[in-house]
């Protein structure tokens, strides 16, 4: 690893750093800052850390990733989007008739 990590939790223990932070192992031009959490940098449940997922501008898979910035002390480099709901789908929304198990629930 070259250069020393961004933040020593033994030096200033007040920062409530998440423990998988890469601020505490990497320095701070090798790794994103998110605003939260969100499918651009998934957890990966075989080392515990986030990285950034494939098919993004401008940013490499599997850069490690912060998700609160707040906590390191710094803004976000990389906004997640806003979250926009989908459309409705007009099948959905069509009533459907009587199920037979609600039927058999009422004791029908």
């Amino acid at each position: 690893m070259d250069g020393a990590p961004y933040i020593d939790p033994d030096v200033d223990p007040s920062r409530p750093v998440c423990g998988i932070c890469p601020s505490k192992r990497l320095p701070r031009d090798r790794f994103v800052v998110y605003d939260r959490p969100n499918r651009e940098c998934p957890f990966n449940p075989d080392d515990g850390f986030r990285y950034t997922a494939a098919g993004l501008p401008d940013i490499a898979e599997g850069t490690p990733a912060c998700v609160h910035p707040h906590k390191i002390g710094l803004e976000p480099d990389r906004i997640a989007p806003e979250y926009t709901p989908e459309p409705p789908d007009d099948e959905a929304a069509t009533p459907r008739g009587r199920s037979r198990w609600r039927l058999f629930a009422r004791g029908r």
